[in-house]
């Protein structure tokens, strides 16, 4: 902790999603509660707050979707859905005080390092601006959505709305809905809007891993259970973390670990769908099982063979002004379009331009290839820090717990520049070269880049700039503390 004589130092916070909470939590922890957390949208949540799409749900087990310092007892299912989520970031707030620091509705425009003072100064959408010693950007990877460029995609006469931008005034009730994407968020609301839509058909371009999803509902005994006997929650997120582990080993350089999970999911296939011969086809993957995220649910399969819905395969569908023509060249008729094609990965900190020393700035920096070093700092950008940043995901794993890997060591970094009472700290220019050789080079043994797949993983030239390519207990090895050789430090 900080001595007396220490000046204090001010923090300025981009997102009030899992990363940027638990950031402030961590800060005001240590003591530094000169911090302000700015969020673009009314409120607390991140994509939990934005996506609340129909069935959203967590598809890692709540457990473990949660922080270490803040076990969640009052999940209402083993995977939580969106409004479970939602409110325990509420609760943090709340509870440790973070409430006061927060100003949504307000999107982050510009901010610009001044080396002079060794500060960081940050202009928002209503033309305010403030200094702040240290920036922590908790963007996420997946908060712009992503919507296709198809051919005549500016054509379509009717209602087109994204999965994070959900019209919930729109009645689906007896409508042709066209869902285009198969990816986590289209297998969870399908099942739902399916219920009440005349007609679905969904347009994929490469059939998911589907496996059971082993949820359930607490009841309120055991909800009780977890707050009387908090080492019942501890033995359930050690449990899952496990499994999650072994896994890591599967899609990074051990890839016979993942034939297990390949057998369950093909036989849960054929029991669901072998009665379909053309179906099954549709719905079986070309490509190896963990080069895309695999999904967890019990819907999906049930829902592909109801009446009214259609699982349509193929390439890309063109737009026309009343629908969708197919890979076979047949328009199909739509009165709304959804779109379940996922974010812009690469987006970590847009639209919100960051200018560092001499003047340059972060987008043109990374020039569509992002990297930070252990996802967190980048040469040339002082005392910034990236929350859940490039090469901090993986096909496996929790995001919380990541999250609170890289608060150890923004935490240290901090406590340093404290103890010499530096200006700042700066990434050097030869670590961030050493980590991204180090990348390259094991990430090119994954199954991310050898399983026959594109995916929001991998850049078109073939980058991994979003997964972690290794075990992360290694990963937290390595964010327990900052190497001094890593960085200089500026009085």
């Amino acid at each position: 902790m900080h001595t007396g004589n220490q000046r204090q130092r001010s923090a300025a916070i981009i997102g009030a999603g899992f990363g940027g909470v638990g950031a402030a939590i961590r800060l005001l922890r240590e003591g530094i509660d000169d911090i302000t957390v700015f969020e673009r949208s009314p409120g607390v949540g991140g994509v939990w707050q934005s996506n609340n799409y129909p069935g959203a749900a967590c598809d890692v087990p709540s457990h473990l979707y949660s922080f270490s310092f803040a076990p969640g007892t009052e999940w209402s299912r083993r995977y939580a859905p969106q409004a479970d989520i939602e409110r325990y970031l509420n609760s943090l707030v709340d509870d440790f005080g973070v409430r006061p620091h927060l100003r949504c509705n307000t999107t982050v425009e510009k901010a610009a390092f001044d080396a002079a003072t060794g500060s960081w100064c940050i202009t928002t959408s209503d033309g305010d601006t403030r200094h702040f010693d240290l920036l922590i950007a908790a963007c996420g990877q997946l908060s712009n959505p992503a919507i296709p460029d198809l051919k005549g995609v500016e054509r379509f006469s009717g209602p087109s709305f994204h999965s994070a931008t959900w019209e919930h005034d729109y009645d689906l009730a007896g409508k042709h809905v066209a869902v285009v994407g198969t990816g986590a968020s289209a297998i969870q609301f399908v099942p739902e809007i399916a219920k009440q839509a005349g007609q679905v058909d969904i347009y994929q371009r490469s059939a998911p891993w589907i496996l059971h999803k082993f949820d359930r509902e607490y009841p309120a005994w055991e909800k009780r259970l977890f707050r009387a006997l908090p080492a019942r929650v501890a033995l359930s997120r050690r449990f899952f973390f496990s499994v999650f582990e072994l896994l890591t080993y599967g899609f990074t350089n051990r890839h016979w670990v993942l034939a297990p999970m390949a057998r369950l999911a093909n036989a849960y296939r054929k029991k669901e769908l072998g009665g379909d011969p053309d179906l099954l086809a549709k719905a079986t993957p070309d490509y190896q099982i963990g080069c895309k995220r695999a999904l967890f649910t019990n819907d999906w399969y049930p829902t592909l063979k109801r009446h009214n819905v259609e699982l349509i395969h193929g390439d890309a569908p063109e737009v026309t002004a009343n629908g969708l023509i197919d890979a076979d060249g047949v328009e199909r008729k739509a009165d709304v379009i959804i779109w379940g094609t996922g974010f812009k990965a690469l987006d970590f900190v847009a639209p919100m331009a960051i200018y560092g020393l001499d003047e340059q700035e972060l987008s043109a920096v990374w020039g569509g290839r992002p990297e930070a070093y252990l996802g967190t700092t980048v040469s040339g950008f002082p005392n910034m820090f990236l929350m859940y940043g490039p090469n901090t995901n993986h096909g496996s794993g929790s995001v919380p717990y990541s999250n609170e890997c890289q608060y150890n060591y923004i935490i240290d970094a901090i406590r340093r520049l404290r103890a010499g009472d530096y200006r700042y700290l700066d990434l050097r220019t030869e670590a961030l070269e050493s980590w991204r050789e180090e990348m390259s080079e094991r990430s090119a043994k994954t199954v991310w880049t050898q399983g026959g797949c594109t995916s929001w993983y991998i850049t078109d030239s073939g980058v991994n700039t979003n997964n972690w390519p290794g075990p992360w207990l290694e990963y937290k090895r390595r964010t327990k503390r900052l190497l001094l050789e890593d960085y200089h430090f500026v009085s």
